[in-house]
């Protein structure tokens, strides 16, 4: 069940400089999209979190939940992916080369991090806050503690692992509701009466 199979059709003029030498062709409205509201998936009981693993891909997790590789459009949508190769998880192959391109020396320092401090059993600062080199944390009582003790660095390699492990966590949208989704989904993509409306499925972009 590709995608495209549910995305209507736009007539667009193509021309190069002047539009009455220009012809009609039908495409794909390819800028169509429904977006699902960021608040409503931790609390909703039709998705399940899922966490991708090395080398998986939107396809075949579709095929594996669904038993349809044609439905990834179904989790790349309920995660707001746009671009498959910028926000879902790249390999560790292709991390690595991707690092090694972008860096000159991967072990190099790329920020400074805080360390967890506590007082009296109380966490009075969080870890994993961005600060500077120079940074040194004061207790309470006005000691000033060591740059081991007080911030952690972060090589350019972990940085770009940590950003690649964030995308691991999406969110499935639960096989039993795949039919109701596809439903609400192409009654969304539908295009209503105006000026450009042919049909349902169809409209004239004016240039």
């Amino acid at each position: 069940m590709s995608y495209f199979d549910k995305v209507s059709d736009i007539i667009y003029l193509k021309y190069k400089k002047n539009k009455y030498d220009g012809k009609y062709i039908q495409i794909k409205n390819i800028f169509s999209r429904i977006k699902i509201i960021d608040d409503v998936l931790p609390g909703a009981t039709t998705f399940e979190d899922y966490f991708i693993q090395d080398g998986e891909r939107p396809d075949t997790v579709a095929y594996d939940y669904y038993g349809d590789s044609g439905l990834d459009w179904i989790i790349l949508i309920i995660n707001n992916i746009k671009n498959v190769y910028e926000d879902w998880p790249m390999t560790t192959t292709v991390l690595n080369e991707y690092v090694a391109k972008k860096y000159t020396n991967a072990g190099d320092v790329h920020h400074y991090e805080t360390l967890q401090q506590t007082y009296n059993g109380t966490i009075i600062l969080e870890s994993g806050i961005t600060v500077g080199e120079s940074f040194r944390f004061t207790t309470p009582e006005g000691v000033t503690r060591s740059a081991a003790l007080s911030r952690r660095a972060v090589s350019n390699y972990e940085y770009e692992a940590d950003k690649n492990e964030e995308k691991r966590q999406i969110y499935i949208l639960k096989p039993s509701f795949v039919d109701s989704f596809t439903e609400i989904f192409e009654k969304e993509m539908k295009f209503t009466p105006s000026t450009e409306f042919v049909t349902e499925k169809l409209k004239i972009s004016n240039n």
